[in-house]
């Protein structure tokens, strides 16, 4: 998210300014036996109609395995967002999120609120998997150096 140089180390070693918490992170453990479908996110819709903050879909490196990615912002974080630097603070109502090209792949959100922000993934269906502030994205996006957000590769950056 935010995305796009995170938490996922590549063939030649981690990228700069990259995490490696998510190597570190416990395993998740199930809170119960019990088997429940996952519910549609309801900021689900909202991200879709958001336009992709580059004009090509980019690799992410920042959250394992890599896959093809849009990377979306709403009005408000798109300024901020493109134009990132150390000391850029978003918003509140600030949303970010990374969507997969794959049918099968991993979409993550980022919105802030209240001066904090909650962490969701998705699944390819817009299907909630995890939300709130689990310690692998928080471990990870507080080592960004902007607001817990990571930027566009510097290829991709806006000019």
């Amino acid at each position: 998210m935010l995305l796009s140089a995170a938490c996922a180390e590549t063939a030649q070693g981690p990228l700069a300014g990259a995490s490696d918490a998510w190597a570190r992170a416990p395993e998740p453990t199930l809170a119960s036996a019990t088997h429940q479908e996952p519910a549609r996110w309801e900021g689900y819709e909202q991200v879709l109609h958001l336009p992709p903050v580059t004009t090509v879909p980019l690799v992410s490196r920042g959250h394992a395995p890599e896959q093809t990615v849009d990377v979306r912002a709403n009005e408000i974080a798109r300024t901020p967002y493109t134009a990132l630097v150390t000391d850029t603070v978003f918003p509140d109502g600030s949303l970010l999120a990374e969507l997969s090209h794959d049918a099968n792949g991993t979409g993550y959100v980022m919105r802030k609120t209240a001066g904090a922000w909650t962490y969701f993934e998705l699944d390819a269906r817009g299907d909630l998997l995890a939300s709130g502030t689990p310690a692998l994205c928080v471990g990870c996006h507080d080592q960004a150096a902007s607001d817990h957000v990571f930027g566009l590769p510097r290829s991709l950056s806006a000019p």
